[in-house]
């Protein structure tokens, strides 16, 4: 049911967006990408990690986890002989937006359940993970129906890992299934993107935690040894493109193989220290002293995963390539800290309440001190990129339902002040972060009236050459037509990005630019409505993208033809290109 409820609620906040996918359209170009990374991949027989027809023809390195591809290859597949294998993979793509959102419920409340009961049998308030969570900011702008990407899915498989944690640190048992499913779902969720490992180590940790409380070596054995065997498995089925020994921190490599066997190795140690008898000081000092010098010495052998996305490209291009990219920016203002960083900001105050009330129980006192630490570092990581904002709405998901029991039972005895708090805690997880964008009437943004479903017959001529355009539409060009592209925003393309940046920004007044001439580029494609974008502060008014978008055609472009309903135009280089 609860799936059934997060699924109609996901189509509902995505009315606006339905129409436009019936019709064949997506909300971003990643989603494009994927389809086109999955369409190439199946003409040769298997899923790759490289896209053709970018980056000037070169093969561009796009290092997605083929675990969702495989998820939509496997839901068209079925499809297949009504609709064709294109048909099939957009419509099997567009359907694991719903799914993802189902799933993230179910794991969402699989994960409260156990905090909730701890406040009576009676006191279950999941309904509230799809109707209340799935309507805040940070998971509704992510689970817009027409995005084909792993953002809900990857946090769905974090909650079933700490679904699966509570029920092994409650219970205090080594129960197999428990503790294999909870690794399993770990090494799933680092599989599906390594911005995930963050969290469920901390979910390992708390594990560890208690482990100071209770002989529960055994179930963190078990545990560490389904996290290990699950990357170890994943690695050989999906290795990075150079191959299963080449570190990669941004997709499933050795780094994280190496990983899960440190976990499993401490696991190992704790079980096997669960198994002497050691005093309780020198068995907690043995304890975290092995386990942390396993993680130190993974941490040793691979230090670039604790610079985060610093350490994937150099600062200088990071500043061109990620400040054109809006999930890579950090929150501006109060309207947008309000909607995404509100909602994480009550689960923190919530998760650190609880510590204080706990302080005379330490073993609960800690690990709501861990789970504070969790909402705390989603917050920052949201503060300072964007693509992180689904994190600490999942975590206010999460401990609503939780609250509202923690409420419930607390005045028991006074159900109407009870009933007054949990309206208010409702009120105020949904409404409050929405209220300073009601408040506040920003300025109207310049509309892009172009669109691309039906550029196809516009880019015949420029089929199988290299086409300058808008690097944020080069990845539906691509899906759409049989083109070349410069450069589009993937980091492993960044000096084809950085091309096109500047065949834009070049001055365009004269002869045929040096920076254009670099590109190779036989045609320019160009929205006639275009706005300026970020790339042109800075750039002379004779900018190529600004003249063109005055309406002002250079000496060295020729009109190869316009879609007036699509709003484009298509010009031919007059000069080769030359090299």
């Amino acid at each position: 049911m609860l799936a059934l409820v997060a699924v109609a609620i996901n189509l509902l906040t995505s009315a606006r967006s339905v129409p436009a996918v019936l019709r064949g359209g997506l909300i971003d170009p990643d989603s494009f990408m994927r389809l086109v990374r999955i369409e190439q991949g199946l003409r040769i027989g298997h899923l790759v990690n490289m896209v053709q027809r970018d980056d000037l023809g070169t093969p561009l390195l796009i290092e997605w986890s083929r675990l969702f591809d495989a998820l939509i290859v496997g839901l068209a597949a079925p499809l297949v002989p009504w609709l064709g294998w294109h048909r099939a993979l957009f419509v099997a793509g567009v359907a694991t937006g719903p799914l993802s959102v189902a799933a993230l419920a179910v794991s969402i409340a699989f994960a409260a359940a156990p905090l909730t009961r701890l406040h009576g049998p009676r006191a279950s308030f999941l309904w509230t993970v799809p109707i209340i969570g799935l309507l805040l900011p940070g998971l509704r702008s992510f689970a817009t129906f027409g995005i084909i990407h792993y953002h809900i899915a990857q946090i769905a498989l974090v909650a079933l890992t700490g679904g699966y944690a509570l029920r092994l640190g409650q219970s205090g048992t080594a129960r197999s299934a428990a503790s294999l499913s909870g690794g399993i779902a770990g090494g799933l969720a680092i599989w599906m993107m390594p911005e995930t490992m963050p969290f469920v180590l901390l979910i390992f940790v708390a594990l560890g935690y208690l482990w100071l409380f209770r002989p529960i070596g055994g179930a963190i054995a078990r545990l560490g040894g389904g996290f290990a065997a699950t990357l170890a498995l994943a690695l050989v089925i999906d290795p990075p493109h150079g191959g299963p020994l080449v570190p990669e921190i941004d997709r499933l490599s050795i780094v994280y193989a190496a990983l899960g066997i440190a976990v499993a190795l401490a696991g190992l140690w704790l079980a096997w220290l669960d198994r002497r008898n050691h005093p309780p000081l020198p068995r907690a000092i043995l304890g975290l002293g092995g386990a942390l010098l396993a993680f130190a010495l993974w941490l040793a052998r691979f230090p670039t995963v604790a610079l985060g996305p610093y350490g994937l490209i150099p600062a200088d291009q990071m500043r061109v390539f990620f400040g054109n990219m809006s999930e890579t920016q950090p929150v501006h203002g109060f309207v947008q800290a309000a909607m995404l960083l509100g909602p994480g900001g009550l689960a923190l105050a919530y998760a650190l309440l609880n510590v204080a009330r706990n302080r005379h129980s330490p073993a609960a006192c800690g690990v709501w001190l861990i789970g504070a630490l969790g909402a705390g570092l989603a917050l920052g990581l949201t503060a300072q990129f964007v693509i992180f904002a689904p994190y600490p709405a999942a975590a206010a998901a999460l401990l609503l339902p939780v609250a509202l029991a923690d409420a419930s039972a607390r005045w028991s005895r006074q159900p109407r002040r009870a009933a007054l708090a949990r309206v208010s805690m409702i009120a105020v997880t949904l409404f409050a972060p929405y209220t300073p964008a009601f408040a506040s009437i920003p300025p109207a943004a310049p509309v892009n009236a172009c669109h691309l479903r039906h550029i196809g017959p516009l880019l015949r001529p420029a089929a199988g050459a290299v086409v300058l355009a808008p690097v944020e539409d080069v990845p539906e060009l691509l899906y759409r037509s049989r083109m070349i592209g410069v450069g589009s925003l993937y980091q492993h393309g960044v000096a084809f990005y950085l091309l096109a940046y500047h065949a834009w920004r070049a001055d365009a007044a004269g002869r045929l630019p040096a920076a254009v001439r670099a590109t190779d580029a036989r045609f320019v494609l160009f929205c006639n409505d275009s706005p300026d974008p970020p790339p042109l502060t800075g750039a002379p008014r004779s900018a190529l993208w600004t003249m063109l978008a005055h309406h002002h055609i250079p000496i060295w472009l020729k009109p190869a033809g316009t879609d007036r309903a699509a709003g484009f135009s298509l010009y031919r280089v007059r000069t080769p290109p030359l090299r």
